[in-house]
Formats: C-alpha cells, sequence, structure tokens
C-alpha cells in the first residue's frame, strides 16, 4: 500500500528545513520522511525551494497553503478582509469559520481565492513541473472551512491546475479503538479538533463532490495527525501505526501519518513572533521527538 510520511511547515528557515530533509532516507539523511509541503510566504521560500531541486524525482512535494500566519502573497490592498496594515494574517480558524454571512461572505471568499491563488501562483512560478501534479494541504487545516474550501477549489479551476492529491485531515476513530493503550496519551483538545475536522469534511465533502474533481478516495488518503498532533512520538506512533495500515488497506487507500520536525530556536524566525502558540509549538522539544520518530519509522516492512 501507498504510506505517506509526511512534514507540514518546510520553508521557515533554511536551518529548519534541513532538519527536515535530514528526517529522510531518500534526501540523504535518516528516516521515512517521503512527504513535505512548502510554505510560499515565507521570507526564505526563494533559499529553501533550493535545497529540494535534486530530490524533486524522489520526493512528494506540495503546497502548504497559509492563510492564518505571516505576510501574505497577494497584494495586501486587494485583501484588506483577510490581512492588517502591514499584510499580516489577521484571523483565526473560527472567525474564518464564523465569517459574516451575505454579501461580506461573498467577499471574503473572493479574497481568500485571491490569496491562495497568489501562493499557487508563487509556488508554480518556483516549481511549473506540478501544475499537472499538484499536491495541497494547509497551515493548521484552514482548508477544511468550508468558506477556505470553496475559495480553494476556486484558485485551483481558475489556474487549470491538475490535482494529484489534497489532504483530507479527517482522522478515523476506529484505530484508536483497537489500541486502548493511546486512549489517555490523547489530549482532549485534540479530540474536540478531531470531531470538528470529521464535521466540517462531511461538508466540503458535498462540495468536492459538486466539483469537476475525481472522487476524493482517489486524490487523498486516510489521515493520522490529529489525536496526537504536535505530539507524534514513537510510543504514540507504533502503537496506532498497524492499526491505521489495516483500516488503509480494507479501504483500498493510501495513509497519510502527518509530522512537524521542523522547529527553530529563536522566536525571532517565527512568521509572526506575536502568536505566542506558533512560537511555542517551534521553539519546543517536540519537535525533534517527532524527527526521532520518523528515524524510528525507517525499518524493514515500515514503508
Amino acid at each position: 500500500m501507498d504510506l505517506i510520511f509526511h512534514a507540514d511547515d518546510f520553508g521557515i528557515t533554511p536551518e529548519q528545513s534541513e532538519h527536515i530533509l535530514r528526517c529522510s532516507d531518500i534526501c540523504g539523511g535518516t528516516g521515512a520522511l517521503n512527504s513535505l509541503s512548502v510554505l510560499v510566504n515565507s521570507p526564505h521560500f526563494p533559499t529553501c525551494a533550493d535545497l529540494l531541486d535534486e530530490h524533486l524525482d524522489s520526493l512528494r512535494v506540495g503546497l502548504h497553503v497559509n492563510i492564518v500566519e505571516g505576510r501574505c502573497c497577494a497584494d495586501p490592498a486587494t485583501i484588506p478582509l483577510l490581512v492588517d496594515g502591514n499584510g499580516v494574517f489577521k484571523h483565526s480558524f473560527a472567525e474564518l469559520l464564523f465569517a459574516p454571512r451575505g454579501e461580506m461572505r461573498c467577499a471574503y471568499r473572493s479574497q481568500l481565492a485571491a490569496e491562495i491563488g497568489a501562493q499557487l501562483d508563487a509556488y508554480l512560478a518556483r516549481f511549473p513541473q506540478m501544475r499537472g501534479c499538484l499536491r495541497l494541504d494547509s497551515h493548521q487545516h484552514f482548508h477544511l472551512i468550508p468558506l477556505v474550501f470553496a475559495a480553494l477549489l476556486n484558485a485551483l479551476d481558475a489556474r487549470g491546475c491538475t490535482l494529484e492529491y489534497l489532504r483530507v485531515p479527517a482522522e478515523p476513530l476506529a484505530p484508536f479503538a483497537l489500541t486502548p493503550a493511546v486512549w489517555t496519551r490523547i489530549p482532549p483538545i485534540n479530540l474536540i479538533k478531531q470531531w470538528l475536522l470529521d464535521y466540517l469534511w462531511r461538508i466540503d465533502r458535498k462540495i468536492w463532490e459538486a466539483s469537476a474533481l475525481a472522487p476524493y478516495e482517489q486524490l487523498s488518503a486516510i489521515f493520522c495527525g490529529i489525536n496526537f498532533s504536535g505530539h507524534m512520538t514513537v510510543d504514540r506512533v507504533t502503537e496506532v501505526f498497524p492499526a491505521f495500515v489495516e483500516y488503509a488497506q480494507t479501504r483500498n487507500m493510501a495513509l497519510e501519518l502527518l509530522f512537524h520536525p521542523g522547529g527553530y530556536r529563536d522566536s525571532a524566525d517565527a512568521l509572526n513572533p506575536a502568536l505566542d502558540g506558533f512560537v511555542a509549538f517551534y521553539t519546543s522539544p517536540l519537535r525533534a521527538a517527532e524527527g526521532e520518530t520518523l528515524r524510528a519509522l525507517a525499518i524493514p516492512g515500515a514503508r
């Protein structure tokens, strides 16, 4: 079966990006990592993109759509609903989820499509070969917000891209039911996130099915990485991994496991140092621990 060991957030800094690549056998490091997605709104995107050139034939590379942290790619004057006066994103997940209805909602959708389109343009300008095999996910899974999901499809359609993969982070609970030893290690807040994303996907799936895209089973995968989000440590992942493999096999689908092995040491390297939660996440020792998990998965039969 197709196993995707994925790292989000490539491109925040060169050092952080190199650390991600060191978690991959196929990139000269040690580990199971075989997929990553790139933040194009990082000031270090050009330098970090250069690190990928020699690996594009063997590593799955996608766009990490970001509408929550850092500066926008579109002209800030064209998307005032999304950014502050400095062009920095200003909305949380909840604020976009409960965006106003009516004409204002249409304006939000239009501006979201403009920003997502600008990020697509920046990504495809650097990696034009990806236009026919585009892989997409998003920072903090914002693309599952129905308003954002519809805008994303609009931006794709306007550019005539061929979608190869789109993450659907609706994590099944059945594999966890088969591994009760990990139940106490799931943070309650992550269970709430899992429920919310699953609920939003039920709405988004109707939008998907009304589009011209292929059935989602052909363009996505069974997903693991919400209940252990930020804590994909060796003990947790190795406990649930066999149950997830079996779950995906019975549905004849790929399996994606999401990791965040790339951190930084200085808060000044953050895309937005004012967002304390993001800074705490990326400076946490757990970033190195998730890298260790990827290295532990580089064993016979793991991929």
